[in-house]
């Protein structure tokens, strides 16, 4: 036997059961004696994001077996594991030790359905001649054990020679039975055929640092990933990290608890066939290759309903390039989350939910997209570039924090393929973006607000930067925009302003033209600032309401100090601007039919009447009650 000390008594340390799924503490054991704990096993069970999977996986106190690779020969001491020419055949349950290197090798486990397989790397470095480096056929779990402070490195061929008949095995490490990866060295792993890591099982990384390079995807787990732990770079000509199953119930997911994740994919970066969780975990993605880092345009042809130009996620035949992907749900609970992507940073096919975590997005397309309903229950989340910021059919905000960069709208409910004109799927009673919480900060080149249905605000405070061209506004809206609570300012172009339809607080609006740069304030008639902000673009249409105006009350609105305007504030809309009456936006909010430009008296936002169905609702909808005293916003004194 070769193992030494620091070996023996890692394993010692780690002989408590390594569960699939589940976040397991390394340290627990660490005080543990030279007692034997040879084949000890403590099997637990937890629910993640719904899903029970107990992937009991024993460390024993030895191996059972010690292979040693050199190029000119494969020493086997122990039980367990046979060699014929280059390939190792292990045939039953038990720890093997790997050590040696070797430039053509592989390693074959045909073992019976409930045996458990640990391979411990203890600086061990093999290529294969010839497909796979390890192939397990069978077994009920393959553990990866990387021995502390030791460096393994793994490398296939670019030439597969498959059974006639198969495609299979096509991964670097290629198991078919469910493979857990922890330990505290390192594995070096190459793909230079397809996939790196491939499980037809569920795949967990608990701990360990891995290198992953791949022709196509680095990690693949059919049934599930599941991140704990560990230090992971994947770079990868497809997917960084997959999942697969797409036919059984509860599988085809992946869940992100933990470690630190550094993902370059020419593709998407996380893509689950079915949910997608992230827990906890830093996570650095960067997928699409160079057209992450395109400049968005955005087209001006009138039957470019989408108005997507140059984005890169424009037909069904698209190759996907996203962030993080679901098929199903996507929810985000914590973690640290920076996304440079071609496609969305965040996307889901299904519902998407924001409770924690720290968001930085940089797209070409949509920073979060839901297919179905978009939450933000708390977190931060700040879009630095994007075509449209958060997008869903249904947008619901009741905390957190977000700032937003976006070529065309900030926040956009709409439903369809982006929201696009011939994709639209319900009518407008079918979207809406309901705001009760939260600071939310909208620096817009297109729409700042736009729902193809209705808006209603109950709390949260909201500063708009909108368009400066006139065929967009601050505020869009098909229906109605319910205000009961909380804080807006909207600036932008007068062309397509409008305020909001239904009021209990004032609401103050002006058109004046204001410069880039300007400080505005609201100010009391004793001179206090109620509400103020700085506007980084020239504006024409002033918006403010806010449950801090008091009716009866006069107010001013200054530019740089210099009066603008006195009004009086009144329940509902008053001044020369924008009001809430007329149609809301045309179709899909960007200007289209119905849209008119501002009366000649001022009145902007006052629609041309008659052909397109009158007045909006008087309400859409009953809004969501105040959550209190809305927090101040940073970058406004309010």
């Amino acid at each position: 036997m070769n193992m030494n000390f620091k070996t023996l008594a890692a394993f010692c340390a780690l002989s408590v059961a390594m569960t699939g799924c589940t976040k397991t503490d390394a340290d627990s054991n660490s005080g543990a004696t030279s007692t034997p704990l040879m084949n000890s096993s403590v099997s637990q069970t937890e629910s993640v994001n719904g899903h029970d999977d107990n992937v009991s996986v024993s460390v024993p106190s030895s191996a059972d077996c010690t292979i040693t690779f050199a190029d000119d020969k494969i020493e086997v001491n122990g039980n367990g594991a046979a060699v014929k020419d280059n390939t190792v055949t292990i045939s039953k349950a038990g720890t093997y030790r790997l050590t040696g290197s070797t430039a053509n090798a592989k390693i074959v486990i045909e073992a019976g359905k409930s045996d458990e397989i640990t391979l411990m790397l203890d600086g061990v470095s093999l290529t294969s001649a010839n497909g796979s480096v390890i192939d397990c056929e069978s077994g009920k779990t393959l553990a990866l054990y990387l021995a502390d402070n030791t460096e393994n490195s793994l490398a296939d061929s670019e030439d597969y020679t498959f059974a006639n008949g198969e495609t299979e095995p096509d991964g670097t490490v290629f198991s078919r039975a469910d493979l857990v990866i922890m330990g505290g060295g390192s594995l070096s792993v190459t793909a230079n055929y397809k996939d790196a890591l491939k499980c037809k099982d569920g795949l967990t990384v608990n701990s360990g640092t891995l290198d992953i390079t791949a022709a196509d995807d680095g990690i693949v787990g059919k049934d599930y990933v599941c991140v704990n732990g560990g230090n992971i770079t994947v770079n990868a000509k497809s997917d960084g990290i997959k999942s697969t199953n797409d036919t059984d119930d509860g599988r085809g997911y992946i869940t992100i608890s933990g470690g630190e994740l550094e993902i370059t994919a020419e593709r998407d970066g996380i893509q689950a066939e079915k949910e997608l969780t992230v827990e906890g975990g830093r996570l650095t993605i960067f997928a699409g290759g160079e057209d992450a880092n395109a400049e968005i345009t955005v087209s001006d042809d009138p039957f470019d309903w989408d108005r997507r130009g140059n984005s890169t996620e424009t037909s069904e035949n698209s190759e996907s390039k996203k962030g993080l992907k679901a098929g199903g749900d996507l929810t985000i609970l914590g973690g640290e989350i920076n996304v440079a992507s071609a496609d969305d940073s965040v996307h889901s096919n299904a519902d998407a939910d924001v409770s924690g975590g720290v968001l930085t997005l940089s797209t070409c397309d949509d920073g979060i997209h839901a297919d179905g309903s978009l939450s933000v229950k708390d977190g931060k989340i700040t879009v630095t570039k994007s075509y449209e910021g958060l997008e869903g059919k249904n947008i619901d905000i009741s905390g957190g924090e977000i700032h937003i960069k976006s070529a065309d709208d900030g926040l956009n409910a709409a439903g369809g393929d982006n929201g696009s004109f011939w994709g639209f799927n319900g009518s407008g009673e079918d979207y809406y973006i309901s705001i009760s919480g939260g600071n939310i900060t909208i620096d817009a080149d297109g729409d700042g607000i736009d729902s193809n249905g209705t808006i209603a605000q109950s709390g949260g405070n909201i500063v708009v930067y909108g368009s400066t061209s006139s065929g967009n506004g601050a505020i869009d809206y098909e229906q109605s925009y319910a205000v009961s609570g909380g804080t807006l300012i909207a600036l932008g172009a007068s062309g397509m302003a409008q305020a909001p339809s239904t009021l209990s607080q004032p609401c103050l609006s002006i058109n004046s033209n204001v410069s880039a740069g300007s400080t505005i304030e609201v100010r009391s008639s004793d001179g206090t600032a109620v509400l103020s902000t700085e506007t980084p673009k020239q504006c024409q249409s002033l918006i403010f309401t806010s449950d801090k105006l008091v009716i009866s009350e006069e107010y001013g609105i200054y530019s740089n100090g210099e009066l603008l305007s006195s009004l009086t504030a009144a329940e509902g809309v008053v001044g020369n601007g924008a009001d809430g009456n007329g149609f809301g936006g045309g179709f899909g909010g960007h200007g289209g039919f119905g849209g008119g430009m501002g009366r000649p008296n001022g009145n902007g936002g006052q629609r041309p009447g008659g052909d397109f169905g009158g007045n909006p609702p008087d309400n859409g909808g009953t809004p969501p009650d105040n959550n209190g005293t809305p927090p101040e916003i940073p970058n406004g004194n309010m």
